[in-house]
């Protein structure tokens, strides 16, 4: 789809440039789109511009029916939906599934705004690695708070949201308009004279330069994640667990636990069990559902990853497995092997930059005061997953840390929305039976936490 989405209806760019589409798991052209020019961003904020006075003076519950109607035309493109994101951000089926239906939930539960009906006009930004869910989450709360919107959607997820696009057309025209292009094209909207406010997920390394524009900014940046596995976890829950969070979306996803940290008694055994565990995924294109782990979004990222294993390994790190990049049956795509890097220490590389890839690292402590240290040792929020025998005795342990959200004894994901709740931090616990040792991959990721 080579068109854009401005006031309402879909047009040509002003200029005749495309970028071609490829799919990730085996370098195979799927389409293109345009690659707009300013003068497209100036009439998609124009339109925004036109649309705002009306979309604002509307009462909420308005606005909420509005999105009811979107879910719905969502709901009806479903399936073609998934399969764009299989083919053009190489999401597994699970994960393309889960995306969509987690969009769904968020349309359908949209947040309240908030702030009076004053809105303004918003630019989007997403992350690549995840090319619908957070997009469809910042666009959703920005129209309940009565914003119009102008979205560049991320490398990798331009196709995605132009089929969504389609739904928004629901919508009156101007609330939403959707340009494509590069990262000059985004530069250009986070600082048009026209653009008011700015929502934007991915890196901490953008999110700095978005605040030097003088926005208004609305913030969902990737951060540290950590998971601690205490002596006394079930060592298979949480191998499982740890697994299932650091390799979804090809090891890319924005919310799962970066550094993990295993009590030195059963670091050993965990390290095995989690080589025999990954090391029997199913990796393969993600066109057939029993493929567990998807490609890289570009031969570039799998490259920059290998990169960063090696330099990894030359700062002490222990290759268990993995590591390089391969092509799984005969695939031409951007693949890295799914790795473990065992015995890394507190600050190096994989700590300190995104391995953005399937790799895993795991770090040995020797008692709480140790670990309590290391995963303080960060500036920025970021999740805890808790592993251990006593749930209560786990959340009282992690009182004193100022992570944005707790989980015990479960994966961190950004499959679910945090409580929009302010000053209150999320806990998560099971909802799957307790006994049970789960199977991450098929169970419903929607469906397995509770909150606390």
């Amino acid at each position: 789809m080579s068109q854009i989405f401005i006031g309402g209806a879909f047009r040509d760019a002003a200029t005749s440039a495309v970028r071609e589409v490829t799919n990730p798991a085996n370098s195979k052209s799927i389409g293109s789109v345009a690659e707009c020019a300013l003068s497209d961003l100036d009439q998609a904020v124009q339109c925004a511009q036109g649309a705002l006075a009306h979309w604002s003076s509307l009462k909420e519950d308005d606005r909420y029916t509005a999105l009811q109607t979107v879910a719905q035309a969502v709901t009806e493109c479903r399936a073609q939906l998934m399969d764009i994101l299989v083919s053009e951000g190489g999401l597994t089926q699970r994960e393309a599934r889960a995306s969509v239906d987690a969009a769904l939930l968020t349309l359908r539960y949209p947040p309240a705004g908030g702030r009076p009906a004053q809105g303004s006009v918003r630019a989007i930004f997403g992350p690549s690695s995840s090319p619908i869910l957070p997009v469809v989450r910042q666009i959703t709360t920005a129209l309940m708070a009565g914003d119009t919107v102008v979205v560049v959607p991320p490398f990798g997820g331009a196709l995605a949201n132009l089929q969504l696009a389609q739904a928004w057309a629901s919508l009156p025209a101007g609330v939403v308009n959707i340009v494509t292009g590069d990262k000059g094209l985004a530069q250009g909207l986070a600082h048009h004279e026209g653009i008011q406010a700015i929502s934007f997920t991915g890196s901490a390394t953008v999110a700095s330069a978005l605040q030097a524009t003088g926005r208004a900014l609305n913030l969902v940046v990737g951060a540290a994640d950590a998971a601690i596995v205490r002596s006394d976890a079930n060592l298979d829950l949480a191998v499982r667990a740890v697994a299932w969070s650091r390799l979804r979306h090809g090891g890319r996803a924005c919310m799962s636990s970066r550094r993990i940290y295993v009590d030195q008694a059963i670091a050993s055994d965990f390290v095995t069990r989690l080589h025999e565990y990954v090391g029997l995924l199913e990796i393969d294109d993600p066109v057939h559902a029993s493929a567990l782990i998807g490609p890289l979004g570009s031969v570039d990222a799998a490259k920059q990853c290998e990169n960063r294993v090696v330099k990894s390994m030359r700062e002490g790190a222990r290759l268990v497995l993995g590591g390089f990049r391969f092509r799984p049956s005969g695939l031409r795509g951007n693949w890295l092997q799914p790795t473990i890097l065992a015995d890394v220490r507190q600050g190096a590389l994989p700590m300190r930059e995104e391995m953005a890839g399937p790799v895993i690292t795991v770090t040995s402590y020797a008692d709480d005061a140790e670990v309590l240290a290391a995963v303080r040792d960060f500036a920025d929020p970021f999740g805890l997953s808790l592993y251990g025998a006593d749930e209560d005795e786990l959340c009282a342990f992690a009182a004193p840390v100022e992570a944005s959200a707790v989980w015990i004894n479960l994966p961190q994901s950004d499959f679910v929305a945090p409580p929009l709740v302010a000053g209150r931090r999320p806990t998560y616990r099971p909802a799957y039976a307790s006994g049970v040792l789960p199977d991450f991959y098929e169970l419903d990721p929607l469906r397995i936490w509770s909150l606390t």
